[in-house]
């Protein structure tokens, strides 16, 4: 067999191998769904429980958010070209303030709501990886709550990586604050705004 010939071959076998591999990463709508139903109806059950405290309804959810929001992906989009310039230990510190600032938001936002009916509008597949997943929680006082969930297959499991308010990406209208920051404060500016309101957070709470 000459060179050429099992240099072909060769890069052939290594296409064949990995296909399986991208087929698998691909993101099912209707696996996105239900993970997003179960999701929802774990989150849905947890705020109607009057039982519970605010404050520790609120650490449920956060712990919820953090064990199937992809924190780590969504930081570093976030974070944008800056990523690239920040120092290691700016990078740990920023990814720790940020996940923690993304958890506690999000759960003083669904803290108050209870009795809530949690539907699934609709899933399609959004890009070449991932699964977009539409909610909409009827509420007992005013408008429906509509939100699209970006949805990603980790192999290990799925991960929430955006959410859609109105049509708007929550992580790319938190990449453009973070811009203006960083041209104004830099990276060590950034974190040190995300420190405050973290810790405004935990006043909060106590």
């Amino acid at each position: 067999m000459t060179l050429s010939r099992l240099i072909v071959l060769s890069l052939l076998f290594c296409v064949m191998a990995f296909q399986p591999v991208a087929a698998a990463n691909k993101t099912s709508p209707e696996e996105a769904s239900k993970f997003i139903q179960e999701l929802g109806s774990k989150a849905v059950t947890l705020l109607a429980d009057k039982a519970i405290p605010l404050s520790e309804r609120e650490a449920k959810i956060r712990d919820l958010l953090r064990r199937h929001f992809d924190l780590a992906t969504i930081g570093r989009f976030v974070l944008s070209k800056n990523w690239r310039t920040a120092s290691p230990d700016q990078r740990e510190e920023y990814l720790n303030l940020f996940s923690e600032f993304v958890v506690r938001t999000y759960a003083i936002r669904l803290g108050g709501y209870a009795g809530e009916t949690f539907n699934i509008t609709s899933a399609k597949p959004l890009g070449k990886r991932d699964a977009i997943v539409v909610t909409e929680i009827a509420r007992r006082a005013g408008p429906p709550l509509k939100a699209g969930w970006r949805v990603r297959n980790r192999g290990s499991g799925h991960k929430i990586i955006d959410v859609m308010v109105e049509g708007v990406s929550m992580a790319a209208a938190q990449r453009s604050e973070f811009e203006t920051i960083v041209r104004k404060e830099g990276v060590v500016g950034l974190i040190e705004i995300l420190r405050a309101k973290v810790s405004s957070f935990s006043a909060r709470s106590s």
